[in-house]
């Protein structure tokens, strides 16, 4: 996919904030829509919130309940034309799919996690780690493992996004891989802790706790679609939330609670210092 195309799941995005805005011009109701449309209940709540796709035909008799006028109906009606496309495929777990066109579309990205994230790993700490993965399959290791390197370098490119990462220590005291592979990892970490669009922050074990930090997540800010959504991976699957008050507040907390940038740069020197000397 080209990287100025948005791709259908967050164009999906934008058609349902916008016939959003348009059932609340048109003085619509959610319960009555759905009752004019015959359709069942919750049915144009998922729409607009993008997890819920609709045809040609139904997005036409949408915006007739709703009259709106020819010329706008006709950029709405493009619109779902482009998010009823097939979406790329994406080397990474089923329930995942979703989420990489989302974090590739993101203009800002924050994460709070008590390991390093797949978005900040290099390629050889991605496989150690997925190797011990119970469903990924051995076949899909190396696959799964490049893409979220590359992923990782569109952070070093002129378009990236504005990204604040929050990790617990005991994601840097974790050994992944061998000392070699670990030491590339740490040292990754510090090269894009010093990118101008990086923040990265780490939460010292003497610290004490903080819901982020029990409870990883990435909160992702979609311009298109002026939409913020929350994400979070259990080992066999996937939560998009988008009612993102609670995530915004423990990620707030899990920043507050850490070191600052420099510090964090000082911290990292440290564990790499201690690789070498072993």
């Amino acid at each position: 996919m080209n990287e100025e195309d948005p791709g259908p799941i967050v164009q999906r995005l934008v058609l349902g904030e916008r016939l959003r805005a348009l059932r609340e011009a048109s003085g619509v109701a959610l319960d009555d829509a759905n009752a004019r449309l015959k359709w069942y209940r919750g049915k144009l709540s998922k729409i607009e919130n993008g997890t819920l796709g609709l045809s040609e035909r139904e997005l036409s008799t949408l915006l007739a309940c709703y009259d709106v006028p020819g010329p706008e109906a006709a950029q709405v009606m493009q619109l779902g034309a482009e998010a009823r496309r097939r979406a790329a495929s994406e080397r990474v777990n089923d329930w995942a799919k979703q989420y990489v066109p989302l974090e590739r579309a993101a203009t800002e990205i924050r994460l709070v996690y008590s390991e390093i994230p797949g978005l900040l790993q290099t390629k050889d700490c991605a496989k150690a780690q997925l190797a011990r993965s119970p469903v990924v399959l051995a076949a899909d290791v190396d696959d799964m493992a490049e893409a979220r390197e590359e992923r990782g370098n569109r952070l070093f490119r002129d378009n990236a996004p504005q990204v604040w990462v929050v990790l617990g220590e005991e994601a840097l005291l974790r050994r992944i891989g061998t000392p070699t592979v670990m030491k590339a990892q740490l040292e990754r970490l510090r090269e894009m802790a010093k990118l101008p669009t990086v923040s990265l922050r780490v939460v010292p074990l003497d610290h004490g706790p903080y819901a982020g930090l029990s409870c990883p997540f990435t909160l992702l800010w979609i311009e298109r679609a002026r939409a913020t959504i929350a994400y979070v991976e259990t080992l066999t699957g996937a939560d998009y939330v988008k009612t993102t008050r609670a995530y915004s507040l423990a990620f707030e907390q899990a920043q507050d609670g850490a070191l600052n940038d420099d510090e964090t740069l000082t911290l990292l020197d440290r564990y790499i210092a201690g690789i070498e000397s072993e």
